[in-house]
């Protein structure tokens, strides 16, 4: 099972009567926007050929179902509805601790970029940024181990285009082998009302514990507290 989506599950025995203080509603609008970005891009007319990363024809088929209305609950989660390896640690501090070269092609955007690479580098800038702005949020939203969140907060700018093309392997929906999971998403998705905010703190507390942001000061508060 997906480590972050283990801890998001252990939240339902424990993290209800947490409050969270340190992730902003900022950093909530912004991960739904890169969700309903993934969303589009599972549902391209060719993502069954692309291998639907990694999800069933049949999923991919009902989130195109979706009505804007839909898809922005879909999208609204407390967390990333995609993976990108990040357990790999030694894999991305090797691609984080690259430099840009003057004249290096590689800086630069290709002429044929696809929707999927320009997913990929609008997605790695809104990590980039998350990580400089409220680091523990960027462990919690996108399941990026902390060792990690330090590099990604320095990652040249200028390499983001080509480190996105290098990451495309990488690029999978969460738990995407889970089809009564994503099954359930579609549902609630198409129910009337909004997924509840405090269910969305009880799933972030659990993480942060594993994360070991428990204890994370941000902002002159603490992060979590119990009420």
């Amino acid at each position: 099972m997906d480590v972050a989506m283990r801890n998001f599950r252990a939240a339902g025995r424990e993290g209800w009567a947490m409050t969270m203080q340190g992730i902003s509603e900022r950093a909530m609008r912004e991960l739904a926007g890169v969700n309903a970005a993934f969303i589009s891009v599972v549902t391209m007319d060719d993502a069954e050929r692309r291998g639907g990363f990694g999800l069933a024809d049949e999923i991919i088929s009902r989130l195109r179902l979706l009505d804007d209305e839909s898809r922005r609950r879909m999208a609204y989660r407390p967390f990333a509805l995609f993976t990108l390896n990040f357990r790999d640690s030694a894999g991305w501090k090797q691609l984080v601790e690259q430099r840009v070269h003057d004249g290096d092609a590689a800086q630069y955007w290709p002429d044929d970029a696809s929707r999927v690479h320009q997913f990929l580098a609008v997605t790695l800038a809104a990590v980039r940024e998350l990580a400089e702005r409220e680091p523990p949020s960027a462990s919690v939203l996108f399941g990026i181990p902390p060792v990690l969140v330090d590099g990604l907060r320095d990652l040249d700018i200028g390499r983001l285009p080509a480190v996105a093309t290098k990451i495309k392997p990488w690029l999978k929906a969460r738990c995407a082998t889970r089809h009564d999971w994503w099954s359930r998403m579609i549902v609630t998705s198409c129910a009337q009302g909004v997924e509840c905010p405090c269910r969305h703190r009880g799933l972030h507390t659990s993480l942060m514990r594993a994360l070991g942001l428990d204890q994370v000061r941000v902002k002159g508060g603490r992060l979590c507290r119990r009420l």
